[in-house]
């Protein structure tokens, strides 16, 4: 089966197994949202539905970058079982060089499988962190530094993993601009994230920027739950004729 087939069959699964919360903002592939609007009165959950998962935005600190210029765009693999989340995308940087004054953002979230699914087997079972970050001069870069954690685990005992991509101007040169960290089965149904995203332009010349910071998840169904997707799918589609 192509992943474009695969793709459909997974959308129509979603549509005949989940149904959106109330007041939970549901985006497809492409779509984008305001971090001021997930955040904002009409959305009091602060959460955000993409595809089999639910995002839900616990705090966003940043001295640099208000929430009205910061938005999310929803990320959705050929196979979504291979990826879903979202992207951050806004002018990020550190606009004045040689201030010696980082600029940072934090993001503390969850993400969780709806119940549906979870019903089907399906576990979160690996992550990708993303991002587009240059820096150049001498002691100038551009990182993101995040932990994941088990929501329902033991306190004090929740670390799952940790991730970081960066981008330095030199001593020491280099880019690393993609993590990807495996870490089940049996996998999870929630984890926390908390991302710390840090800018630094050393000195006049130096820079230090990104439009983009990305974090996708993906999960494995138990093969009966796969099966049952599928047959939702043909459903669905055969109903639409």
């Amino acid at each position: 089966m192509t992943s474009r087939a695969l793709r459909a069959l997974a959308v129509a699964g979603l549509a005949a197994f989940a149904s959106s919360a109330h007041g939970v903002i549901v985006l497809n592939n492409g779509d984008v949202r305001g971090l001021d609007v997930i955040l904002g009165a009409n959305n009091p959950d602060h959460s955000i539905q993409i595809f089999d998962k639910l995002f839900t935005f616990v705090t966003w600190t940043s001295g640099q970058f208000p929430t009205s210029t910061v938005s999310i765009g929803a990320f959705i693999a050929n196979n979504p079982l291979q990826g879903t989340g979202f992207d951050i995308t806004g002018g990020f940087g550190d606009v004045m060089p040689g201030d010696a004054s980082i600029a940072e953002f934090n993001l503390r979230y969850t993400v969780e499988i709806l119940p549906s699914f979870v019903a089907l087997g399906y576990r979160i079972t690996d992550s990708e962190l993303t991002f587009n970050g240059n820096a150049t001069g001498p002691g100038s870069y551009a990182r993101v530094d995040e932990s994941l954690l088990n929501i329902n685990g033991i306190p004090g005992q929740n670390l799952i993993t940790t991730s970081s991509v960066f981008a330095f101007g030199s001593n020491p040169a280099g880019n690393f601009l993609q993590d990807h960290r495996i870490f089940g089965p049996p996998g999870y149904t929630k984890i926390e994230v908390n991302k710390d995203v840090q800018f630094f332009a050393n000195g006049a010349g130096g820079t230090s920027s990104a439009s983009f910071v990305r974090q996708s998840f993906s999960q494995i169904p138990t093969p009966g739950g796969a099966a049952l997707l599928g047959l939702a799918g043909l459903l669905a589609a055969r109903r639409r004729r």
